[in-house]
């Protein structure tokens, strides 16, 4: 039964101090010397009914020893990431957010000394330093250390708020403004022609391939030869995503895609001829080849080519004055700053705006159809073929002349003689192109 015990005599505040006695749940004694507030007891009272509260606790099953909350946040997480089953890049990013944010932060401090006020400061203050996306992956690491800590009895409660929980302070309303940067088809085609001066024809089809197929720079770079079925069967030509490409322990791998996502995908009939001229042009296993023939680097992909094909670049003449091998690329209007998954975005979007049945428009995404909507609905042949042929038909619309100041040079790959010529940037109209031939002639 709680009872008190005296401890010694606390000559700073001139009282004796007692502690608190108590079963705990394996049947041996447990001591507590001061409470909730981190207060000593003073009286035999305080500390025995404090006990007592604790014997409740455990009759309740809702017991939690008061010694487990003096770990520290650095010794539980040191714990608590060897116990969560992440994949390879999940795991790389959870460890990354807890060793520069998280415990410079929070390390020293016990896990029971963490209290909500706190969190939500330091979360005011990640704000004024760093982008909201990257605010709200590390509260979101944040919030599961200590979501696991409180079902782990470590401690009672999870002070890190989760969003419907946030019911203080200023009024947010839905974000107005959507970040993600879509392209529609011309806009991807012309994206395209940039990558095609830069790597030809490999960098003008991984383009597209992304864009028609919503592939993620991932799967495009683990993309091989047996991924892909180019002759059609009755069924479509395919590409097979089986595989992405990630480093794993420092080192390049394949590994299985994002979620376990893997599917077939139909191919619209010209990409697929495009991806067979693409394998008739080299000889290596992967699909898509750097430029020595190799793997595709993506460790500095993004800053080094995607953004110049997407943004522009001038021609960079070499220290002699002589022609280099990156030409002058146009930006393409409208797209400035589109990533690689801004491509995926867009063909969802074409998807929705074309009305295909959802289940169809989310297997092709290899996502997963929640609800009583996932088990009912199923994608047909029948379906994919309308894809096919849908997308299809917005890349030959992608080709049509468009009369705009806005638009870019056409691409140099040799075009059949009757097709239409496309208009440069630098006409405007035909009229005007007319004009300065006679002009010349």
């Amino acid at each position: 039964m709680a009872h008190a015990e005296k401890r010694g005599y606390d000559k700073k505040a001139r009282k004796w101090r007692w502690r608190g006695r108590y079963l705990k749940p394996d049947g041996t004694w447990g001591s507590v010397s001061r409470d909730d507030s981190k207060q000593p007891f003073y009286t035999e009272r305080a500390a025995r009914e404090y006990a007592a509260g604790l014997e409740s606790d455990v009759r309740r099953k809702t017991f939690i020893d008061p010694r487990s909350g003096r770990i520290t946040v650095a010794e539980w997480a040191q714990i608590w990431i060897e116990s969560v089953e992440l994949a390879n890049r999940s795991d790389k990013t959870y460890r990354q957010r807890l060793r520069s944010v998280i415990l410079p932060k929070w390390g020293v401090i016990a896990m029971a000394d963490v209290s909500e006020v706190a969190v939500k400061t330091w979360e005011k203050e990640l704000r004024t330093r760093y982008k909201p996306r990257y605010v709200k992956s590390v509260m979101s690491v944040l919030r599961v250390l200590f979501e696991d800590a409180a079902t782990s009895k470590v401690r009672g409660d999870n002070p890190v708020p989760t969003l419907k929980s946030r019911r203080r302070g200023r009024y947010k309303g839905k974000q107005q403004k959507d970040e993600t940067v879509l392209a529609t088809p011309r806009q991807a085609l012309l994206l395209a022609r940039n990558a095609e001066k830069m790597r030809g024809l490999v960098g003008y089809t991984l383009v597209l391939t992304i864009a028609y197929c919503g592939l993620r720079i991932s799967e495009i770079v683990g993309l091989r030869r047996e991924h892909l079925i180019l002759d059609d069967n009755g069924q479509g030509c395919r590409l097979l995503v089986q595989a992405q490409h990630q480093y794993v322990d420092g080192k390049p791998a394949q590994v299985g895609p994002k979620y376990g996502s893997s599917g077939s995908i139909i191919l619209p009939a010209f990409l697929a001829e495009l991806l067979r001229q693409v394998l008739a042009s080299h000889k290596a296993e992967w699909v898509f080849t750097g430029p020595k023939g190799g793997k595709l680097n993506t460790t500095s992909f993004y800053e080094e080519v995607w953004r110049l094909w997407a943004d522009g670049h001038p021609a960079m003449p070499d220290r002699l004055g002589r022609p280099s091998r990156l030409p002058y690329l146009e930006a393409v209007a409208g797209i400035q700053g589109i990533g690689p998954h801004g491509l995926r975005h867009s063909m969802k979007v074409w998807l929705d705006e074309l009305k295909h049945p959802r289940v169809a428009v989310e297997d092709r995404m290899r996502h997963v159809l929640g609800g009583v909507e996932g088990v009912y609905s199923h994608t047909t042949l029948p379906m994919e073929l309308e894809i096919a042929a849908d997308l299809q038909a917005l890349w030959e619309a992608s080709l049509k002349v468009v009369v705009d100041r806005r638009e870019w040079e056409a691409p140099s790959r040799p075009r059949e003689k009757d097709s239409p010529k496309l208009i440069s940037q630098k006409s405007p109209n035909l009229e005007n192109q007319d004009q300065e031939n006679e002009t010349a002639a």
